[in-house]
């Protein structure tokens, strides 16, 4: 019988655990420089348009002065999405006194998220892929955890909220920014005359899509993508408070 071979384990690897270098060897671009730069790429083109050697002819700098900072992209990437991560506030929970000022505490954030996100859709790939442990990263987790007090959730009930709650949001505005972006903005009205012929065709055969889709079409974008995710975030904050402890 031939042997067969475990698949050696890779160690987990991150930018914010590798031990820094000593300062004589620092080269003159610094950090901040290179996510500043990299930002600019991912802004603009998203995430295949950031590589190492374009990066570097966009700080007017070899790849080496880059690598000295960030061993790979991955470990650029973390560092990116660190920074926009800053951008994300976290209310403080209103003591009220029915315990209920988590709720809008925890929407505050999801929409704070949302908002970033919108800026910045190059980081839904990223959520997930390392684990969230930048400065920014952290206060926020930290933030939410703060924000549910009052909830009475601890421990696999507290982790499964906090995860309700980002995969919504993350699905939410990865689908929001890829649709606004992909359609240029067009409002519902454009696309619903570009589709008329389409919906005539198919109104004998499907006529309830053919009618809904005629109906919310004609609506402002913006205003339909508005009152979807909240009612999404409502039953998601719904779903939270039916399964606390009591």
């Amino acid at each position: 019988m031939a042997e067969t071979k475990k698949a050696a384990k890779r160690k987990p690897e991150s930018v914010w655990t590798r031990p820094p270098r000593a300062r004589r060897e620092q080269p003159s671009l610094g950090r901040d420089q290179i996510v500043d730069a990299a930002l600019e790429l991912l802004d603009a083109e998203g995430l295949d348009g950031l590589s190492m050697r374009r990066l570097g002819t966009r700080l007017n700098s070899g790849a080496t002065s880059v690598y000295w900072h960030v061993a790979n992209k991955d470990e650029l990437l973390e560092l990116a999405l660190d920074r926009v991560m800053g951008e994300v506030r976290v209310p403080a929970p209103a003591p009220l006194p029915d315990g209920g000022g988590w709720r809008d505490a925890v929407a505050g954030y999801a929409r704070s998220l949302r908002t970033m996100i919108h800026r910045h859709p190059w980081t839904v790939p990223l959520f997930g892929v390392q684990p969230m442990i930048g400065p920014n990263a952290t206060r926020v987790l930290d933030g939410v955890i703060g924000a549910f007090d009052g909830a009475g959730l601890t421990g696999m009930d507290l982790e499964n909220a906090m995860s309700l709650l980002a995969d919504y949001v993350i699905g939410a505005a990865g689908s929001e920014a890829s649709w606004q972006n992909t359609r240029d903005a067009a409002a519902g009205e454009d696309w619903l005359e570009t589709l008329a012929p389409y919906l005539a065709e198919i109104a004998d055969r499907h006529p309830r899509l053919a009618a809904h889709v005629r109906e919310i079409w004609v609506r402002e974008t913006a205003d339909v993508l508005e009152q979807r995710f909240d009612y999404g975030l409502s039953c998601v904050l719904a779903g939270i408070e039916a399964h606390r402890p009591r």
